[in-house]
């Protein structure tokens, strides 16, 4: 016994106790970090593990110092035995005191109160914070099979009010991915996850699926259908039933209805228009229309896929693949045709809505199709996302930022959404939101130039600041598959000019496309640019000879659509170059009255510029000065910075 005591005393002199109460304490505390950040942070499972392995084995390493050494004034001594029992505690210590102990243990209380606190109500407040509630749900896809299953038990839930459904685009991300629930529901904001498998058996489909809540990572519910491929529609129904019932969801009968809906009985149309609607999302829009086209000639009573068909057509016309009257009214014949077979189905008027909004700019009715088809699919990003862009073509800013931040909480990984709150944002200049928009785009999709010529012009509008607008087209280029995208060259050649380097943008200029800009905004045909860069040159009689091509391009032009107001606004700038100023005047004016900013409050401002610069050009100063005071006035793409930079 005698030995035992003096083995404790030694313990004690040498503070090998307090070490090791201090070091338990210490490692309690980075435990609780671990396991409380680690899955929300970009770090592999592995570090945590290792981490924890390695405070371990360092405990006895620990204990076994202190033991053997002292920390002193003079530095680390090695220890010596207490050579009378009646020795004062040595003075020489200087860590590991009273307040040392007191400290850790206080942090180490801290931190388990923490843990008990926030296990597992602590992961459902997250999602709380994050705007959605606790019949928040992502559907992630199935696994062994067509995406079609996973999108069409989305989109039966998405039909529920009382739910709230991740878009198809941010859960699609998640395909094959090796993250934990918590993790994914963190990212997506909501508070219970669907997964499962399919798997076909020649004419037979074994689907598994099962609901997972994202804060404790048990199963909600679970089932296994074992089924005739036929059966594939009443079991996404059965599936979207079920998990309502799970999460205490309540439905109307109009819900329960459109829930049990098959929208064809022809598999191989089916299949046609999922591939028409993936198409659709990887923006292929000519193959979008043309998988549609084979579903409805194979069952021509299917009126979704009907609305399919309407959407590419007008998505083309839109995005001037084939801005004719003919495109327009293929689109029209297609949304007529699903409406007749089903009245109430909201993708039709959903595509109607496009029609009005994208092919004849009539907002007030496109409103009215938008509002009843989010009606019928009250989760429907898409649907509230065009309630924003019509809102804000209306000059509706703050409504229309509104319904585009609600869109993004349904879809928080859509990169076209982060852009589209983008550009909002910028209009209403604010840059320091748009920017952080348009980096969550970029990082969504890195592969997409027209996110980074975006982010480049930010810095420019926002600080006049052509240096980091230059980093950004360097690091597309970098990031680009085809780092000679023409499109570079047209950000480039404009920042040389902004630069005053126009001998570079000559260079830059030559390799840029024919219609150096052809968008809803405006076209402008590369002659243009040469005569604006040769003008600021000082070589007139060069930038006559590019402005008279660029005259006679715009004139054949307007034959052809002589209601394009864009053309008008080109030719206008055309004959300013010339010197024919009351021609100029009038087809800039020509081009403002065709799209006023009453009547499109975003497009309308591209053509008030080209009024200003044509002002400019042929020395109506004072004209110009208002047009661009007003200008500066409303929501709009123009800033002072930018002013300060732009030569014309």
């Amino acid at each position: 016994m005698r030995k035992l005591a003096d083995l404790i005393s030694e313990l004690r002199r040498r503070r090998v106790f307090r070490v090791a109460v201090v070091y338990a304490g210490i490692a309690f505390i980075i435990f609780q970090i671990v396991d409380a950040t680690f899955d929300y942070l970009p770090i592999p499972a592995w570090v945590g593990t290792a981490l924890i392995v390695v405070l371990l084995l360092c405990f006895p390493v620990a204990v076994g110092m202190a033991w053997a050494f002292d920390l002193t004034a003079e530095g680390l001594v090695r220890a010596k035995p207490e050579r009378e029992p009646t020795a004062a505690k040595a003075p020489h210590h200087i860590v590991i005191g009273n307040k040392t102990l007191a400290i850790v243990a206080a942090l180490a209380i801290i931190a388990a109160v923490w843990s008990w606190w926030g296990r597992p109500g602590q992961e459902a407040d997250a999602v709380a914070e994050a705007g959605l509630g606790e019949r928040s749900i992502a559907v992630l896809p199935f696994v062994n099979f067509s995406d079609g299953i996973t999108d069409d038990i989305l989109t039966h839930l998405s039909k529920i009010g009382d739910m709230e459904v991740i878009a198809r685009t941010s859960s699609m991300l998640y395909k094959n991915s090796d993250k934990r629930a918590r993790e994914i529901g963190r990212e997506l904001g909501v508070a219970t996850l669907l997964e499962g498998s399919v798997r076909r058996y020649g004419n037979r489909v074994r689907v598994t699926s099962q609901l997972i809540d994202v804060a404790t990572e048990k199963h909600l519910w679970a089932d296994e259908y074992d089924r005739d491929l036929t059966d594939v529609f009443a079991i996404q129904s059965d599936v979207a039933s079920q998990i309502a019932a799970a999460l205490k969801a309540t439905l109307t009968p109009e819900e329960e209805q459109r829930i049990e809906d098959r929208h064809t009985e022809n598999l191989e149309a089916y299949d046609f228009y999922l591939r028409g609607r993936e198409y659709g999302v990887q923006q292929k829009r000519q193959m979008a229309a043309q998988m549609c086209d084979r579903a409805v000639k194979l069952d021509p009573t299917f009126a979704l896929a009907y609305t399919g068909l309407s959407s590419a057509h007008t998505n083309i016309y839109w995005f001037h693949e084939d801005h004719t009257p003919k495109r327009l009214a293929m689109a029209k014949a297609a949304v007529d045709r699903a409406l007749e077979l089903d009245t109430d189905l909201p993708y039709a008027h959903f595509a109607l809505g496009k029609y009005y909004y994208q092919g004849l700019m009539d907002y007030d009715r496109a409103l009215e199709q938008f509002t009843i088809a989010l009606k019928g699919m009250p989760n429907s990003a898409p649907a509230l996302a065009h309630i924003g862009y019509v809102q804000r073509r209306q000059g509706k800013f703050e409504q229309a930022l509104a319904n585009q931040l609600k869109a993004y909480e349904l879809d928080p990984r859509s990169a076209s959404l982060a852009f589209y709150l983008a550009e909002t944002y910028r209009l209403l200049r604010r840059y320091p939101e748009a920017i952080r928009s348009i980096n969550q785009a970029i990082a969504l999709r890195p592969d997409y130039l027209g996110y980074y010529t975006s982010k480049a012009w930010l810095y420019v509008r926002r600080e006049g600041n052509t240096r980091k607008a230059w980093d950004v087209l360097e690091e597309a280029a970098r990031n680009l598959a085809n780092a000679a995208d023409p499109r570079l060259f047209r950000g480039r050649a404009r920042l040389n000019m902004f630069d005053r380097n126009y001998s570079a943008a000559l260079e830059q200029l030559a390799h840029a496309p024919a219609e150096v800009k052809d968008d809803q905004w405006g076209y402008i045909p590369r002659s243009v640019w040469y005569a604006q860069v040769y003008n600021l040159m000082g070589q007139g009689d060069l930038a006559r000879a590019y402005y008279d091509s660029a005259r006679v391009l715009m004139e054949a032009k307007l034959q052809e659509d002589p209601r394009e107001s864009r053309y008008h606004s080109t030719l206008g700038i055309a004959y300013a170059g010339l010197g024919r100023k009351e021609e100029a005047l009038r087809a800039g004016q020509k081009g403002v009255a065709l799209l006023p900013i009453s009547k499109n409050a975003v497009g309308g401002c591209s053509r008030e510029q080209d009024l200003a610069i044509i002002y400019t050009m042929v020395g109506e100063y004072e004209a110009a000065i208002d047009k661009l005071a007003y200008l500066l006035s409303i929501p709009g793409d123009l800033s002072v910075p930018l002013l300060r930079l732009d030569p014309t």
